[in-house]
Order: C-alpha cells, then sequence, then structure tokens
C-alpha cells in the first residue's frame, strides 16, 4: 500500500509540474520536440498561401507550370503570365514572410519583360535558401474551363521539382473549372491557388 501511494504521489507531482504555471503567466508544458524525439534538429514550419489570375488573349503562347500548352489563346502579363508559378512563388514569399513577387519582380521593370517563370521560381528559391528554408510541399490548384490540363500534370510537376530541386512527390498539382461560371467559366481568364509548407532548423 505505501509502495502505491508513493507512486500516485510521484505521478500526482509530475502532473503538477508539467501544467503549472510559469513566470511568464504561461502554462508549461512538456516540449513538443521532446515528446516527438525531435531533439535540436526539430524544424520550425511556416505556411504560406498564395492567389494569381491573367487574362486570356489570342496571339499569346499558354505557359502553365513551366511547360508550353497547346491552346488558341494565351495568358496575358509582362512576364510569360505563367498563373501556376506566380501563385507559388507569392506562397513561398509569404510563408518566408519575404513580401510577394510583385516586390521583388515588378511589372514595371524592363528586367522582368516576357521573362520566363521558371526564372522567377528559381530566384525566389534562393531568397528562401538565403533565409535557411527548405520546401516541405506545395498544393495547387489551376481553375480553367478549357484547355483540359489533367494529362499535363505530370509534365508540370516534373519541370517545377527540376527548378526547385525537390521531389516531384512534394508538389501536387489539381485542375478544376468553375462549371461554366464567373471570369473562368467564360474563358475570360485562368486563375490558381497555391498553399506552401517551408521549414527551417531550430537555433
Amino acid at each position: 500500500m505505501s509502495n502505491t501511494k508513493h507512486n500516485m504521489n510521484n505521478t500526482k507531482h509530475n502532473i503538477e509540474n508539467e501544467n503549472s504555471i510559469g513566470e511568464n503567466g504561461y502554462r508549461n508544458s512538456p516540449s513538443p520536440s521532446r515528446e516527438r524525439g525531435l531533439g535540436e534538429e526539430s524544424l520550425f514550419p511556416r505556411v504560406g498561401m498564395g492567389y494569381d489570375v491573367h487574362q486570356l488573349v489570342e496571339g499569346r503562347d499558354l505557359w502553365l507550370g513551366g511547360i508550353k500548352i497547346e491552346h488558341n489563346k494565351g495568358l496575358l502579363g509582362h512576364s510569360d503570365a505563367d498563373v501556376l508559378i506566380h501563385a507559388i512563388c507569392d506562397a513561398l514569399l509569404g510563408a518566408a514572410n519575404l513580401r510577394d513577387i510583385g516586390y521583388h519582380f515588378p511589372d514595371t521593370s524592363d528586367a522582368t519583360l516576357n521573362m520566363d517563370s521558371k526564372i522567377i521560381l528559381k530566384k525566389t528559391m534562393d531568397l528562401l535558401a538565403d533565409k535557411g528554408y527548405v520546401l516541405g510541399n506545395i498544393d495547387a490548384t489551376v481553375c480553367a474551363e478549357h484547355p483540359k490540363l489533367n494529362p499535363h500534370i505530370p509534365a508540370m510537376k516534373a519541370c517545377l521539382a527540376h527548378v526547385i530541386g525537390c521531389d516531384e512527390d512534394q508538389i501536387s498539382i489539381k485542375a478544376t473549372t468553375t462549371e461554366k461560371l464567373g471570369f473562368t467559366g467564360r474563358e475570360e481568364g485562368i486563375s490558381a491557388y497555391a498553399v506552401v509548407l517551408i521549414a527551417k532548423a531550430l537555433p
């Protein structure tokens, strides 16, 4: 009985210590990195979200996800107007608290006129690397009535993975329509959304 009582007291003491109020006024709790066995090499994750839209016009090539897709219209923009890459770049920059794509690659600059968006993506990854960040994963969605994009997704993933220097499994691309609603449904433009996870080692 005495041993049982002693063990119960120890358990109660441990629980009270783990849930006690610290000097900063916050409740003390076990370190998540210790609980999960991550130790000093644990990663500090950050999430970013990006969105972009461009108008469809005649006389332009259609570039999406770094590849050229045959279509009777292309996206209008200062660069090659790759709406998917632009959304991904905005998500990456936002996650790293590095402003947005327009800040680093303004559409008023001659340097970015007709620029291949793969260059923008590579430079964006360099900016993240300068702050010590690495890519966790990308989840992106492209909204377009036409052309049908699902057959092109493997090539997009391969292209983006090559530019970023990551595994294709870290990149998810989905294609959808808006059921003929709005400017996308009227085939006036294409939009893209992206969510990214980045991380760096804790100091």
